[in-house]
């Protein structure tokens, strides 16, 4: 009798521990990581070469420096797929370059006098004077659910 209790103590503090830990599996999963944001492109016209992405989360390297970027994603131009998603992201405020990379040198290619001639886009679809816009102009803000934008790409 004292054997068939002791089971039932171990039974019952086994599918205490059990439940709990299932709770805990499931307070995880509904906590989010962060948000998604859609990225959608028009205006690409061939498939050659490779889309190169950069995401920026503050003025600093952007939009020349991508290596300060917090996301670089080199996308080959058959394997594309829109949108493009980035996952996790914290909400705030971000801003997208992005360069039609027919060549995959990994740089824009320019006329003598400086002039793009690949492919080209920035977030909010803006435009600089003599050259990229700031920051400020391109970021859009990021929620914790989904955000999407679309990216006109210039040539």
């Amino acid at each position: 009798m004292v054997r068939r209790r002791w089971y039932i103590k171990i039974a019952f503090c086994i599918t205490i521990l059990l439940s709990q830990l299932n709770l805990a599996g499931q307070q995880q999963d509904s906590t989010p990581v962060g948000g998604e944001l859609r990225v959608n492109l028009i205006g690409i016209k061939n498939n050659r070469g490779v889309v190169l992405l950069s995401l920026f989360g503050s003025p600093e390297g952007y939009p020349s420096d991508p290596t300060k970027a917090l996301i670089k994603l080199r996308i080959p131009l058959k394997q594309l797929q829109l949108p493009i998603i980035i996952k996790s992201l914290k909400p705030g405020s971000y801003a997208i370059a992005l360069l039609h990379d027919e060549d995959e040198n990994g740089k824009m290619l320019t006329s003598i006098i400086g002039l793009p001639k690949e492919g080209y886009g920035f977030s909010n679809n803006v435009m600089g004077l003599a050259g990229p816009p700031s920051f400020q102009k391109a970021s859009f803000p990021v929620s914790s659910t989904v955000s999407t934008i679309t990216l006109r790409v210039r040539y």
